[in-house]
Formats: structure tokens, sequence, C-alpha cells
């Protein structure tokens, strides 16, 4: 449906919120639908029921697919949410959702006070499908809850460059939130001889930051919180990671994930 009268300006803002986050370095984990076959999450459908990423509402941003910024609000909030709720809480994905949730919320606040994102009309509608639910009798399923609104309320004074006012503090021996993150996101950027490599280098200096995947055998997994204790060779992995990214990212802005490792604190999780 088109969008509703005097929503113009509110989708516009929405439009350039969604922008700015495709163009991030570390965004990619967001920006196209998870590929849950091709990284073997067989459970993914089953805990993510409501699939979201910011490629997928920016195109549905171009074909007028919503008819109000509130809408638009809800599928961002949804993204962050479904990452947060399928990966480990304290894993990297966890902590990047967690950083774009408080950054998005801090945005939004402004367009709202700027310009009626049409939300009155949201709960007009959430109304009306109660009032249907209620009037179909017990045997109706309800519907699932769109994304839930982490970061409301946090984070009002942060930064918009930072992932959140805790990053250094939450560094382990030198390397904050926002390296450590940005490492992982760029990782998923690589080519597989590219990842190859990162591998074998780990293997051979710090073989204690790879795992072997118990629930699909074969599947390595890095654990960053053992690789940054060693810093130097973090330091040298990450600077190798971003100029094959950053090269990467000119010639593909969004490209999805490789399908050959998969990286978190605690589980195997994409996110």
């Amino acid at each position: 449906m088109p969008p509703v009268e005097g929503q113009e300006e509110a989708l516009a803002r929405m439009t350039k919120i969604v922008n700015a986050f495709l163009a991030r370095p570390d965004s990619g984990p967001f920006r196209e639908p998870v590929d849950w076959r091709g990284l073997e999450l067989h459970d993914y459908p089953e805990i993510i029921k409501h699939m979201m990423d910011l490629g997928t509402i920016k195109r549905k941003l171009e074909r007028n697919q919503y008819q109000t910024a509130a809408q638009v609000a809800s599928d961002i909030r949804l993204v962050w949410s479904n990452c947060m709720t399928y990966n480990a809480e304290g894993s990297d994905f966890w902590l990047l959702a967690k950083g774009f949730s408080r950054r998005f919320e801090d945005r939004y606040r402004r367009v709202k006070a700027d310009v009626d994102v049409g939300e009155d009309l949201e709960e007009e509608e959430d109304k009306d499908d109660e009032e249907d639910e209620e009037g179909a009798g017990e045997d109706g399923e309800d519907d699932e809850e769109e994304g839930e609104d982490f970061g409301e309320g946090e984070g009002e004074d942060e930064d918009e460059n930072e992932l959140g006012s805790s990053s250094h503090a939450s560094g382990l021996d030198g390397a904050t939130l926002d390296e450590r993150s940005k490492f992982s996101a760029n990782l998923l950027m690589l080519t597989g001889l590219e990842l190859g490599y990162v591998v074998k280098t780990i293997e051979i200096q710090c073989p204690q930051a790879i795992e072997i995947g118990q629930q699909v055998p074969g599947k390595m997994e890095i654990v960053v919180d053992r690789l940054i204790s060693n810093a130097s060779l973090f330091n040298k992995l990450s600077e190798y990671a971003e100029q094959k990214a950053s090269q990467r990212r000119q010639k593909v802005p969004m490209r999805k994930a490789p399908t050959i490792i998969d990286i978190s604190n605690r589980r195997k999780r994409k996110r």
C-alpha cells in the first residue's frame, strides 16, 4: 500500500537512516537476509519467525511498501532483535546489534521530535487487529510480535560514531569492542582463500583461538576473546582483513557472508 498522506518527509528521513547504516563497514551482517542454509544454521527459522535485514527494508522503501515511518522503525528494530535473540548474549554479533540498536533509537527520537511518524495510525491498526483476534475465538492463532524495542531510552548521550559508551571498557588486552566487531564484520567479507590464510595463521600462532564445531563436524570457529590475547597477531590480522574487505566493498557493495566459517564468542551464530 502507498504511504499515508503526510508521511513523505518522515519516510525520507527513515530512508537516510537506513542508507547511513548500510554504508557503515561494520553493517555487513545486517545488509542481506541470513543465508541460514549455506551457513548450516538449521535452527534459525525455528527461532527467528520473522526474518528481516537492512537491504530488504531499503528495497521496500524504494517500492513505497511502507505506509508510515513507524512501520519502517518496526522492521529496523526487528533486524537487531533477531540478531540478539539468535546469538548468545555478550557475543560479538550480539554486541554489534546492541550498538546499532542504540544508535538507531537515538536517531529515531530526533525524527519523532521533528515530524509525525504515524505511530497513532499503528496503534489504531493494532487495536483493530486485537478486536479481530478476540472475535475469531480460541481457535485463532495470535500473530507473532514484531521486533522488541531494544535500546529505547538508553545511550541518549552516545556519540553516533561509537558502538556505545562502554566500548573501550569492554575491550580485552587493548582491543576495544569496536575493533573486535569491525574485525568480525570484515572477516565476513573475505573470500575462501583469504579466510583460509587467516585460519592457518591463527592455527600456527594462536591455536587456542580455533575451535572445531561440535554440532557441525569440521566447521571451524574463531574465538575472538582468545585471539586478542595475542595483541600483535590480532592487530596483524585486523589490518589484513580490513585491507581485503575494503577492496571488496569497492567492487561489491553488498556481499553475503561466506559459508565456511562462523565467528562468535560462545556458540556458532551468524546473526
